[in-house]
This record gives structure tokens, sequence and C-alpha cells, in this order.
């Protein structure tokens, strides 16, 4: 295994708790079109791959049940909510930081930090900067950089951006997974809060990762 120069880790089920927000609101922006759909149906669509956008997700689930609604319409409901301007509670407001602080600069002591992200980028920086990450990220490769995981080309930018040929990466989908892979980077797994251990570590093994974590904070024991 070669030592990294630099760490990557994916935000959404890695650094943020969405278990309330991005992820509930897979069912209920489908519930808004009088489609129901299980937590269990979102992690198995999930971990079957290609799932990296959250919108466009909803918008296949959908599909699969008959109802075909335009990306614009079902972006527009799903964000709706997630931001509360809905006149309900923004959603976003759930969100919490997984690993302690202090382990997050605990690993940016070691290495740079970067995040790789398929969330917007104002979305990015704004848990970044509620939760204290942001002087510790050196940079934050977002939605609008590159294509969506599991095209390596965000996990590759981000490479160029640190100016580092090595480096480890976590994410808790095989999508994280398979871009890092394929971006010649070594690949750590961790399962996300709500998600089913077994199914969620056998799919990430099954993309690639090197290991499944038990959680963030065990990587310092396995850097070199």
């Amino acid at each position: 295994m070669t030592a990294p120069d630099a760490l990557l880790l994916d935000l959404d089920g890695v650094l943020a708790d969405v278990e309330r927000s991005y992820r509930a609101l897979v069912v209920a922006t489908a519930a808004t079109f009088g489609v129901a759909i299980t937590r269990a149906g979102v992690l198995a669509a999930t971990l079957a791959g290609d799932a990296n956008n959250d919108w466009r997700l909803t918008q296949r689930l959908l599909a699969d049940r008959g109802v075909h609604v335009p990306l614009d319409e079902v972006t527009a409901r799903y964000q709706a909510r997630y931001l509360g301007t809905d006149g309900g509670p923004a959603l976003r407001e759930t969100e919490t930081l997984i690993p302690p602080l202090a382990v997050v600069e605990a690993l940016a002591a070691r290495l740079p930090l970067a995040v790789v992200t398929g969330r917007p980028r104002d979305e990015a920086a704004w848990f970044l900067d509620r939760e204290g990450l942001a002087p510790l990220i050196a940079t934050t490769v977002a939605m609008e950089d590159a294509p969506a995981k599991p095209d390596p080309a965000p996990v590759r930018l981000a490479l160029d951006r640190l100016g580092v040929r090595a480096a480890w990466m976590v994410g808790d989908t095989p999508d994280d997974v398979r871009a890092a892979v394929a971006a010649g980077v070594t690949a750590w797994g961790v399962v996300a809060p709500g998600d089913d251990p077994a199914a969620a570590g056998a799919a990430l093994l099954a993309a690639g990762a090197t290991a499944v974590l038990p959680s963030l904070s065990a990587l310092l024991d396995r850097l070199p």
C-alpha cells in the first residue's frame, strides 16, 4: 500500500450525518409526487451505484415506479425542503459532524485534507464553515467542478489541486470507492449513520475498498 501524501474525504456520510436531511429527502420528495419509497429502497439504490446525485437518484426511483418528472421539478421540491424555503424547517439544520472535531484536526496535522463531494459548493461550504472544518480543508471539489463519482475526475482534480499523486480516500458509498480506485487512490470505506452495516460494508469491499473502517478516527492508526 502506497503511503499517502494527502487524505481525500467524502462529505456526506463521512464527515456529515445526513440521515435526517439528504437521505430523508429522497423519501420525502418522492412522497410529494405520490410515490412511496422506503429508506431501505434508497440504501439499495445507493449501494447499486451511480447514485451520487440525490436529485437524479430521486428522479430515477420515481421513474422506476412509473412516475416521470422533469429533473428541475424534482430538484426544486427537494431543495425547498432542504433549505426551508417551502415554509417548513430547513432539514440541513439537522446535519451534525460525525467524527469529533479533534479527529479531523489530528488528520489535518498529519497530511493535507481535501473534501471530494457531490454537494453543490455553497452547501458544502455551509457545513464546513458551521462545524469549524473550513480552516482544516485545503481544497473542496464540489458538484460544479467535475462529473459526479464514480467518475474519477473529481478525485483527480483534488490531487491536482493539492499537487500530490499518492493519496488515500475515505467514502461511504461504492461510487466513492470506485472513483478513488479508478484515479489510482487507495480507498477506505466507512458505514454512514443509518445504513445497514453488513450490506454497506459488503458493497464497499466489493467496489474495491481496502477495508471498512469502524470510524474515521481509525484512519489515524493506519497512517504510516
